[in-house]
């Protein structure tokens, strides 16, 4: 610990208390002559004035050695902590403090080493190395994998793993484990990974220093490894979804988890999080320029080889992440009577009326093909049966103002839907869907008013 500045403005006893503490003091005349290498260095300034900024700037070697320069600010405002922020320093105090309060920030700052735009040990450099090594795959679970490598590589830390799971499931996914390369896709009872649970069910970073001292996380990790001594999960979250979590652990023997690890890895998980939703983005483009060559050329709506490509996307997807999705088929009653009334050609114009109606309509990740005369299909990602529901009612009352009235057709456009949502007992593969979904259309067909039905 080194103590350069005004030594006037030093609070009383200062040198006295970090003795107790246990630091090794010395003092320097100017910010260029710090003997040793210091962990720590203290700044005393009256006020963040030009002379005290040019001997937080005169710190730079210092910090570069890895020291971290805390400013002590007798007298100053809030906004002095800002610049002395822009001006270096890696933590700024307003004095009067109470020196129990000062020696424990200190004390803090040993413990935890800085990371800051500079970093420690090139802190911003070992984060760039990750980031492009998780962005030149073209892959989401690859991209985990290099996330998990690089965490471990660039931490030291032996054990790293990548879990996605849901809220309240009970098995998960290990996408990637540090301690086993090899693993690429198992499933894992998610009473052995409280910690992940916990962040994700919070959607906030769990971080345990020390299993020892934390009485309830000890019990619930009593029966997986007894040797565990620090762990920090954090919650993996493109678009703002929590899917899973980045879990690190450390054992008996080997060096505990700190504050830094955390500021780290946070950093890293938000960057990472970005590159997902960017992937996510870039994939959702190409499905779509090839969807655009399986087009039905009368409603414009996706084929039945658009569609069933779809269908299998959306399913490996859900399985993978555990959500859900629903498929809904529309049928148009009284087609019949419309062809009659307006010719053949004139129903066509009312199957591509509807068919851009519900383009319109639906959400962006939303998709919806022709799939028979009449038939259309509706693929709802993320949508449980009473919210498919929800969206048939609401296009049913779409219809009259789109120009799908009585008085022009002859007879009134009514939609019967059929509904089934995935996960189901029934469903084991995506062809199981259809069955189901043509099921309930028939159901639906049966119910009057409602005319809706759905897999049981």
């Amino acid at each position: 610990m080194v103590l350069v500045g005004d030594v006037e403005a030093r609070p009383a006893g200062l040198e006295r208390g970090l003795l107790r503490a246990g630091f090794q003091v010395a003092e320097a005349d100017e910010a260029g002559a710090l003997p040793g290498r210091p962990a720590v260095v203290l700044a005393t300034c009256p006020v963040l004035s030009p002379n005290c900024g040019e001997l937080v700037s005169g710190l730079a070697a210092a910090r570069a050695a890895g020291a971290q320069v805390v400013v002590l600010l007798p007298g100053g405002q809030p906004d002095d902590l800002v610049r002395a922020a822009e001006a270096g320093a890696d933590e700024a105090i307003l004095l009067p403090a109470e020196e129990a309060q000062l020696l424990a920030r200190v004390r803090a700052r040993v413990h935890a080493p800085r990371v800051s735009r500079q970093g420690p040990a090139g802190h911003d450099q070992r984060l760039f190395d990750v980031l492009q090594a998780v962005a030149t795959e073209m892959h989401r679970d690859d991209m985990l994998h290099a996330l998990v490598r690089g965490a471990a590589r660039a931490l030291d830390v032996r054990s790293v793993h990548c879990l996605l799971h849901a809220e309240e499931a009970t098995i998960g996914r290990l996408v990637a484990s540090s301690s086993d390369p090899k693993l690429r896709d198992a499933d894992t009872e998610l009473a052995n990974w409280p910690d992940a649970v916990s962040a994700l069910a919070t959607r906030s970073t769990l971080f345990v220093p020390d299993v020892r001292s934390e009485a309830t996380f000890a019990v619930r990790t009593a029966g997986m490894t007894r040797d565990l001594r620090s762990s920090l999960a954090v919650p993996l979250s493109p678009f703002g979804r929590p899917i899973g979590t980045l879990v690190l652990r450390t054992t008996e023997g080997e060096p505990p988890l700190t504050r830094a690890h955390l500021a780290f890895v946070e950093a890293l998980v938000t960057a990472v999080g970005r590159l997902l939703e960017v992937d996510d983005r870039r994939s959702a483009m190409a499905r779509r320029q090839v969807l655009a060559a399986h087009v039905d050329p009368l409603t414009g709506c996706g084929t039945l080889d658009a569609l069933d490509r779809r269908i299998r996307e959306e399913f490996e997807r859900a399985r993978r992440y555990h959500v859900c999705f629903s498929l809904v088929l529309l049928d148009v009653d009284q087609m019949r009577v419309i062809n009659e009334h307006l010719g053949r050609d004139g129903g066509e114009q009312v199957l591509a009326h509807l068919g851009r109606l519900l383009q319109r309509e639906l959400r962006s990740p939303d998709f919806v093909a022709r799939y028979g005369g009449e038939e259309f299909l509706l693929l709802l990602p993320e949508t449980d049966t009473a919210g498919a529901r929800l969206g048939v009612q609401r296009l049913r009352t779409l219809l009259e103002p789109a120009g799908l009235a009585e008085a022009h057709l002859g007879t009134r456009v009514r939609l019967s839907a059929g509904i089934v949502t995935y996960p189901h007992p029934a469903v084991h593969r995506p062809e199981d869907l259809f069955a189901l979904v043509e099921t309930a259309l028939l159901d639906g067909k049966a119910r009057d008013p409602e005319r809706i039905g759905a897999a049981a």
